[in-house]
């Protein structure tokens, strides 16, 4: 190398540069592999009504129904129950993670044929499914939490590498965060419904079901308020602006993680919105930040308080984002981040449930104790720096956009 060319000053990084390095540095799936988990039950939920309407005799053909366009194939009826019940198998398949490519795929075309046969078949909440079915259709999902995976181990080959290029993960975050923020727009340039009475209405049409529900007699007269949904309807709109935008930034991506479950919970039960609601809250564990094992429990192997949170760690760690190590006889349990901050005792174990998938919601609230909040010790200089190099090795700009 001349001395001209090594003096030569570097060239910025272009946006595309950029772009293309951040889609395509490789990181952990194991998010899209429990969202694959996930998404099977939701896939048979979505199938059911068709399902239980071919077992009855009845298909689409035999309602009202008009196909996308005149060239589109339909099936014979007795291929199309078939095709139904191809779609349930796969759909089994691939959340047990069996032949996981095919049998994701399999369920993708299912899916996909079946909306297209009818206008009356497409809603939202379904073209939601059908994106996130494409996505897992093509990503790397299966090394990981799969039956695949097991079948692999037991035959003595090394497991494959859990990490993949980092776009399919990007591309669903972005839809995520697009249904949330196109429904809040379309809500908030909708005078009908940023005024209330839409949701006044769909109140007034189940009032009979209100009062022969268990809710307290002030409560279904609040509901039924026109008032309240003057005020309620605006709330609705503010929540689902504040999802959309919160899930991107790490200040505000577990506030908005627990607002969205209590907002899909609030829907699933006031309205029917198929399998929406469980989709949506399925599809939270692609704000992971993508890596794994990065944190680290210490716990006392003498103590039996602590060797129980072992197998709860063992059995919730969907995300595997912890590392459990032996400490010294008598000490606490203490919880290494991955900056390197620590925390100990209760402050840890809260800490710890916050991150599991099945117990975060209950546990996150307690973040905001000051005996949590302040239980945090900042980190030995050359361990905070350990860490900080082993983040930024493994995904420096996921790292920095993810939760903790």
């Amino acid at each position: 190398m001349t001395a001209t060319a090594a003096a030569a000053p570097r060239r910025p990084a272009s946006v595309i540069d950029t772009v293309d390095e951040l889609l395509g540095r490789r990181v952990s799936m194991r998010s899209l592999a429990l969202l694959r988990v996930l998404i099977g039950p939701v896939t048979l939920l979505h199938l059911l009504p068709f399902v239980v309407d071919a077992l009855n005799g009845r298909i689409y053909r035999d309602a009202f129904y008009e196909p996308y366009a005149s060239w589109y194939p339909e099936l014979p009826r007795t291929l199309y129950g078939a095709m139904l019940a191809v779609g349930v198998v796969a759909a089994v398949a691939m959340s047990l993670g069996f032949c996981t490519r095919v049998a994701t795929g399999a369920t993708f075309g299912v899916v996909a044929y079946n909306l297209f046969l009818s206008t009356t078949h497409v809603h939202s909440n379904r073209a939601y499914l059908l994106i996130v079915l494409a996505v897992l259709a093509i990503a790397p999902c299966g090394r990981e939490l799969s039956v695949d995976a097991w079948i692999r181990a037991r035959r003595g080959h090394p497991p494959l590498d859990p990490r993949a290029p980092a776009w399919p993960l990007w591309l669903l975050r972005f839809e995520a965060a697009v249904v949330y923020g196109a429904s809040g727009m379309s809500k908030l340039v909708d005078p009908d419904w940023v005024g209330g009475t839409v949701t006044w209405h769909r109140i007034v049409q189940v009032r009979d079901r209100l009062d022969a529900s268990p809710l307290p007699g002030w409560a279904v007269s609040l509901l039924a308020d026109r008032s309240f949904h003057t005020v309620a309807a605006k709330l609705i709109v503010i929540t689902e602006l504040f999802i959309a935008i919160g899930l991107w930034w790490r200040a505000t991506r577990y506030a908005a993680v627990w607002v969205a479950v209590c907002f899909h919970v609030a829907i699933e039960v006031s309205a029917s919105v198929q399998v929406f609601s469980y989709l949506a809250i399925a599809a939270l564990v692609i704000w992971a930040v993508p890596s794994a094992r990065d944190r680290v429990v210490v716990i006392d192997p003498g103590n039996r308080g602590h060797r129980r949170l072992t197998p709860v760690l063992g059995a919730l760690d969907w995300l595997a984002r912890f590392r459990i190590a032996e400490g010294a006889p008598g000490a606490a349990v203490t919880l290494t981040d991955r900056d390197g901050t620590v925390s100990s005792g209760a402050p840890a174990v809260a800490r710890v449930l916050s991150r599991l998938p099945l117990t975060a919601w209950f546990a996150l609230p307690t973040l905001l104790l000051p005996a949590v909040r302040g239980a945090r010790r900042s980190p030995d200089p050359d361990q905070a720096g350990h860490a900080g190099d082993s983040d930024r090795a493994a995904e420096p700009g996921l790292a920095a956009s993810g939760p903790r």
